[in-house]
């Protein structure tokens, strides 16, 4: 049996985390992360962190909740989370969670590496759509008016299986009142 885990690099004093074996996101690895990154800011270590989701197909909100702490973590020392190779049905989740403007989403972790090397977004800056059509940007500056940027390419394709809602005024929901 595959057990997850996260390998951590340091790249020029960033943290990069990579997730191993989990194509379905458990908590541990997360708790794993956020302890190594927490001694990496106590040696004065770069406070951004770039986490590469690729092979990650499903995070849980026990994984949500640790990246909120890690994100609460860097930006207690002017830091950033940076999600990178986030797969569309991931980065829905963030979406739907409704936290995704928290973060920052790039293609690739050379985007994510750049994205770092740039330093904060000023308010006044606006964010970098990432290359592929499936990677949504958002960032802290945009969370202000909850706006997310869709890349160049356009919008995200619909999702298959979406409900189809009828075309009265409370759709497939039912209007049905209880009479007595």
């Amino acid at each position: 049996m595959l057990k997850p885990t996260v390998q951590i690099h340091n790249v020029d004093g960033v943290l990069l985390a990579e997730f191993w074996d989990c194509l379905r996101l458990d908590p541990a690895p997360v708790q794993e992360l956020r302890k190594q990154f927490e001694a990496h800011l106590r040696e004065n270590g770069k406070p951004d962190l770039i986490v590469d989701l690729k092979g990650v197909g499903f995070a849980g909100s026990a994984s949500l909740g640790g990246f909120l702490a890690l994100h609460r973590a860097a930006s207690r020392v002017g830091g950033r989370l940076i999600f990178c190779e986030v797969d569309p049905t991931v980065h829905e989740v963030f979406r739907a969670s409704k936290i995704a403007p928290l973060f920052i989403f790039v293609a690739d972790r050379t985007a994510a590496l750049t994205r770092v090397a740039e330093g904060p977004i000023s308010p006044s800056q606006p964010s970098i759509p990432p290359a592929s059509s499936s990677a949504i940007t958002s960032s802290p500056a945009s969370a202000s008016n909850s706006a997310i940027t869709p890349s160049p390419a356009g919008p995200l394709p619909p999702r298959p299986n979406a409900p189809i809602r009828s075309s009265g005024p409370l759709g497939n929901r039912g209007s049905r009142r209880k009479t007595e």
